[in-house]
């Protein structure tokens, strides 16, 4: 472990990605005497996230607890058991918010401020790991940039963030910031092979889908149920938009914009992904499409591919690109969709 460590890092990925599972294995050499070898006491505390030198900061419901991570410590630390790769709805709705604000609070960058500057129980590094800082309550947010800018000797804070673009600009600028790529299409369909089993038709497919990210495969392979409404509004979208059905469009943002945001950013992401397909079908690049699992969902794959062309594709990729960063700066759901139904139009 090199001597010089920044003391604060802002580490960017897409959710379901590598984030925690690259953070905790930079904690590891960082605390352990031996560089990380994974045996030691200091190792295992850190692999379960039961490190006192390891604090964490998540965003929370204000009716929880005392309004900060320290209530729902326990919760939060059982939920990354199961979610080496955690997505933010699943996170949402573990904690059976999804009508409610999710955030960090102002509370909690007091609580930053006192956790740092207690005395390191190894003698070591004091760690904050702080997930979602694009979630971060704007007094929150102000209050944790004193703490960044006047840190404690020997102490590494990181930040993970899913949307960078969303964090404020004076905390991007006073971190290091490192960005992982996806693990890869390849990567993830020998582990879900591997650790999970699954036909291997099947796992190129969710890997692919999954844009390289193991958590996004796994969200799928567990809840296909819930792509089944994706499945189908995409569907519905690609049809009015070839039709140029204005009436039409007009409806379907009216049940797309009744959609909770993560369920529209899914939906985001869910369609980008199958748009990248039609386009490997138009190229004989691909056999078996995600919307074969849907046989229920009428929707010629293979047809509407052939519509396509590259300018096409490309003019809809940023008009999806476009519609996910609206959302996320809660611009108002139903113009959003709307604009980017008029603009899908325009590529036909």
């Amino acid at each position: 472990m090199p001597e010089k460590v920044p003391h604060a890092q802002l580490i960017v990925s897409a959710q379901g990605g590598m984030a925690w599972a690259t953070v905790q294995a930079y904690v590891k050499r960082l605390l352990c005497l031996e560089g990380g070898c994974g045996h030691c006491p200091s190792c295992k505390q850190t692999a379960n996230l039961t490190h006192p030198d390891v604090h964490l900061v998540f965003p929370v419901t204000a009716s929880a607890g005392d309004g900060t991570s320290e209530s729902s410590l326990a919760e939060f630390r059982n939920f990354l058991k199961f979610n080496k790769f955690p997505l933010v709805r699943t996170w949402i709705d573990a904690l059976d918010a999804s009508q409610k604000v999710v955030q960090i609070s102002v509370k909690e960058a007091k609580r930053m401020g006192d956790l740092l500057s207690l005395k390191s129980h190894s003698g070591g590094y004091k760690v904050l790991l702080i997930w979602l800082p694009e979630r971060l309550h704007d007094s929150a947010a102000n209050k944790l940039l004193k703490t960044l800018e006047e840190p404690e000797p020997k102490t590494a804070i990181f930040l993970i963030s899913h949307d960078e673009e969303s964090v404020l600009p004076t905390i991007r600028s006073r971190c290091q910031a490192v960005y992982l790529p996806p693990w890869g299409a390849e990567h993830v369909r020998q582990w879900l092979i591997q650790e999970r089993q699954i036909d291997p038709n099947q796992a190129k497919l969710l890997s692919a889908l999954s844009g390289g990210e193991p958590g996004v495969a796994l969200d799928y392979l567990e809840n296909r149920e819930r792509l089944v409404p994706l499945a189908e509004n995409f569907a519905e979208w690609m049809r009015l938009a070839f039709k140029k059905d204005l009436p039409g469009l007009q409806n379907w943002v009216d049940t797309i914009g009744a959609w909770s945001r993560e369920q529209q950013r899914d939906f985001l992401h869910f369609s980008g992904s199958l748009l990248s397909q039609l386009e490997r079908l138009r190229h004989h690049a691909l056999k078996h499409g995600t919307l074969e699992w849907f046989p229920d969902v009428p929707f010629n794959a293979s047809g509407f591919s052939k519509l396509m062309s590259a300018d096409k594709v490309l003019l809809m990729h940023q008009t999806m690109d476009d519609a996910y960063v609206d959302i996320g700066r809660n611009v108002n759901a139903r113009l959003v969709f709307f604009d980017a139904g008029l603009r899908l139009m325009k590529a036909f």
